[in-house]
C-alpha cells in the first residue's frame, strides 16, 4: 500500500475528483447501455456471472458478500439468471443441505460475449491514452479500491 499524505488535500481537488468520478461512472453506465436487444448481461447480472466464473461454484450467502448485496437480493438475481439458463443450482456433494450456484455453458458463453463487447468499448475509450497512462490509471484505481476495502490488490 502507498504512503498516507501528510498534508491536507485542497477542497477544490476533492470536489474535482468527485465530479469526474461521478461523470465517468455515469458515462460508462450509459455507454454499456441496457441489456434489451443485445441479450448480453450488464450491471449486477454481469458481475454475478463474473464472480461465479472466478469461484467455479458458490453458496448464495457467499455470493451476496462478494457482491456487497443482501442474500435475498442475490437469490432473486440468481433466480432470474437460472430462468435464462445462465446458472444452475447444484446440491453440495459434501453437505446435501447446501445448494451451490455455478455457471452453465450458456452462462460462460454469455459472459464471454459480454466481456468481448466491453473489451472493445474499453479499447475505443482508452485509445486516447498511452500504455504508460493506462498502467498509471490501473495503479491509481487499485490503490483507491484497496483503501476502500482495506486490502492490498
Amino acid at each position: 500500500m502507498t504512503a498516507v499524505r501528510t498534508t491536507p488535500i485542497p477542497d477544490q481537488l476533492l470536489d474535482e475528483v468527485e465530479t469526474v468520478a461521478i461523470m465517468l461512472g455515469r458515462l460508462l453506465a450509459a455507454q454499456h447501455g441496457q441489456e434489451g436487444s443485445t441479450g448480453i448481461p450488464t450491471g449486477p447480472r454481469l458481475l454475478m456471472l463474473h464472480v461465479l466464473a472466478e469461484a467455479n461454484s458458490s453458496k448464495v450467502s457467499d455470493l451476496a458478500v462478494l457482491l456487497g448485496i443482501k442474500a435475498p437480493a442475490a437469490s432473486s438475481l440468481i433466480d432470474s439468471l437460472e430462468c435464462e439458463g445462465l446458472v444452475a443450482r447444484i446440491p453440495d456433494a459434501k453437505d446435501l443441505r447446501v445448494t451451490r450456484i455455478s455457471l452453465t455453458d450458456e452462462g460462460r458463453k454469455a459472459l464471454h460475449e459480454a466481456f468481448a463487447a466491453r473489451r472493445q468499448e474499453m479499447r475505443n475509450l482508452l485509445s486516447v491514452l498511452t500504455d504508460e497512462d493506462i498502467v498509471t490509471l490501473i495503479r491509481i484505481h487499485r490503490t483507491l479500491i484497496a483503501t476502500m476495502v482495506g486490502a492490498d490488490l
